[in-house]
């Protein structure tokens, strides 16, 4: 059976321990667009006013910024179900500091501020998600600021992936993103993560594959963090 808006937004988020029905009957007197936007297009550029919720339904879509002597550092990947920038749509400057592209062709569900306003005063799930996401938006922040600015190189990846392998009950990480976007969402050059993941597989932590990396050695990881 084909599948619909609502229940594609199951999945999300914002509209987490609702139904189809709920959702449908929920949405059905509120303005929303569900928006498909092909791959490798900028939805927003950096400073753009978002003046809308936007949920990613179906694809991938990168959100960074590039500074003027053109390093680009990769904020964020917003898979299936994430919202994003959801703090700046009620924020006095809505202007987003980066840039939201699609990696893969995107199915996008937007919403104005002032039908979500209404959908969160009459909702009492959707308004306990979206205090619960913003909530967690300050934690993201710190471990991005932390992983870019305050880590080695070898500290950011042996985090990434045992954060990874935490979440997903399984020493064998998938890798989803290219080495070039890898290197992005650590701050660091394609060359430095190369080198150093060889590194780490000398030195019998990991074993790298095309698509995966797996963790031989826990512990080991584990002390790299510990300095």
């Amino acid at each position: 059976m084909k599948k619909t808006i609502f229940s594609q937004l199951e999945s999300s988020a914002l509209f987490s321990g609702l139904d189809a029905n709920d959702i449908e009957r929920h949405l059905n007197t509120l303005r929303y667009s569900v928006k498909k936007v092909p791959a490798k297009t900028v939805f927003i550029s950096e400073n753009d006013s978002l003046c809308e919720i936007v949920v990613v339904v179906e694809g991938l879509v990168s959100a960074g910024m590039s500074t003027a002597k053109g390093k680009h550092l990769m904020v964020d990947y917003l898979k299936p179900g994430t919202m994003l920038a959801p703090a700046f749509v009620y924020s006095d400057e809505c202007e987003v500091p980066v840039e939201v592209k699609t990696i893969e062709k995107s199915v996008l569900f937007c919403m104005s501020k002032d039908d979500f306003s209404l959908l969160i005063g009459f909702c009492e799930p959707v308004r306990n998600n979206f205090i619960h996401i913003l909530s967690h938006i300050n934690f993201f922040l710190m471990s991005k600021i932390r992983m870019v600015y305050m880590s080695s190189i070898k500290e950011k990846i042996a985090t990434f992936l045992l954060r990874k392998a935490t979440i997903m009950h399984c020493d064998s990480v998938p890798l989803n993103l290219s080495r070039r976007q890898l290197a992005d969402v650590f701050g660091i050059q394609k060359s430095s993560l190369i080198r150093t993941l060889n590194e780490l597989e000398h030195d019998n932590l990991i074993f790298v594959r095309e698509k995966e990396i797996v963790i031989l050695d826990v512990h080991g990881l584990q002390e790299i963090l510990k300095g």
